[in-house]
């Protein structure tokens, strides 16, 4: 995989498969620990030890395929988060986003929409994508607002299935012509 690393404002996204340290393995570890982090995506908090979550969650990177799962890093060179595309299209050159900012005390200071902002320019640009869509709870207003101000708007709402049940969700995308449209608007 070549070293890729994409820069932004506050963030650096590296491909998180370099990022997998010891250190860092425990910091991702705490996160999926942590009931606030993990209701906020859906998911029960882990109760495996350290050694079964480093395993599964290596295992799973290598099965999902590392090349558009990135390490959030942030100035100086800390890992906060990750981000990802996946479920890609290639035909009708589409992909699903996922965020995580797994460092609660960066919440709302705009290293989420950087990240994301950052990414999108690698997959509308080097990649090509004409089209992207994320989803979350309908009630969690911090991501939708950040979705929202990188661009993306609600396409439907939709009821997700998720590790902690049925809640209401929305579906939110994003065109390149969209993406391309905001960024000459100044934003």
């Amino acid at each position: 995989m070549e070293n890729r690393h994409l820069k932004g404002e506050k963030v650096t996204l590296r491909p998180l498969m370099e990022l997998l340290s010891q250190e860092n393995l425990q910091k991702i570890y705490a996160w999926h620990k942590d009931p606030e982090i993990m209701f906020w995506l859906g998911l029960r908090p882990i109760n495996s030890s350290f050694s079964k979550f480093a395993s599964w969650f290596r295992n799973s990177l290598e099965k999902f395929g590392p090349e558009l799962a990135f390490g959030i890093t942030d100035g100086r060179g800390e890992l906060i988060g990750r981000i990802s595309c996946y479920g890609l299209d290639k035909r009708r050159r589409e992909g699903e986003i996922g965020i995580l900012i797994g460092e609660k005390s960066l919440w709302g200071r705009g290293y989420g929409q950087d990240a994301l902002l950052t990414l999108l320019r690698y997959l509308f640009g080097q990649l090509g994508l004409k089209k992207v869509r994320l989803r979350t709870m309908e009630r969690n207003m911090r991501a939708r607002r950040c979705f929202a101000q990188c661009g993306f708007r609600v396409s439907r709402r939709l009821i997700l299935s998720l590790e902690i049940g049925e809640v209401p969700g929305v579906e939110m995308t994003l065109s390149a012509e969209e993406f391309y449209q905001k960024s000459k608007g100044g934003n």
